[in-house]
């Protein structure tokens, strides 16, 4: 396993398994499939590229040379925000599930997380019924502060989404 930020040269691989996993688990993600199809692939290298003020960095991991899974690590840049960071669309592969990539992936945003000076916490949401998702997350430290209902609509079906945090701070 190798994990690394992604760039311009992933955004190929990357568009695909978002593609997948948009398709795979439309509940687990704000985007939808009709959203992002028709990105181009310059389109989506420009958003793999790290933000130069370090608000934006998305992380993948790769199993033999394939791009397995991935997550965005966000870093608001206004002053009474920067304390907190967010994960987003965190996805790993059915195939590579089970296997230690998501702990594997998981422990590197946190790692990443912890190294941006003056960030003392982590947050993330997660689909409320993503038993195993939440168990990773609770593993590593998240604990749940709350349930947005109805947060997402899909086909006219609600979902609720539970939010996590992490305290990084000492």
């Amino acid at each position: 396993m190798e994990i690394r930020l992604l760039d311009r040269r992933d955004a190929p691989a990357y568009q695909a398994l978002r593609l997948q996993a948009l398709r795979d688990s439309p509940q687990a993600f704000s985007a939808s499939v009709e959203d992002e199809a028709d990105r181009s692939v310059d389109a989506v290298a420009a958003r793999l590229v790290p933000a130069a003020d370090g608000s934006v960095r998305t992380l993948g991991i790769f199993v033999d040379g394939e791009l397995a899974g991935f997550v965005a690590l966000l870093h608001p840049q206004r002053a009474k925000l920067s304390h907190g960071a967010e994960l987003a669309g965190m996805y790993v592969a059915p195939a590579h599930r089970q296997r230690g990539c998501g702990a594997a992936l998981l422990r590197a945003a946190i790692a990443h997380a912890r190294a941006i000076a003056g960030v003392r916490q982590l947050g993330l949401s997660v689909n409320a019924t993503n038993t195993a998702a939440k168990a990773l997350y609770r593993t590593m430290g998240f604990v749940g502060w709350g349930v947005q209902p109805q947060a997402l609509q899909i086909a006219g079906v609600f979902h609720d989404e539970e939010h996590m945090q992490l305290r990084l701070a000492p």
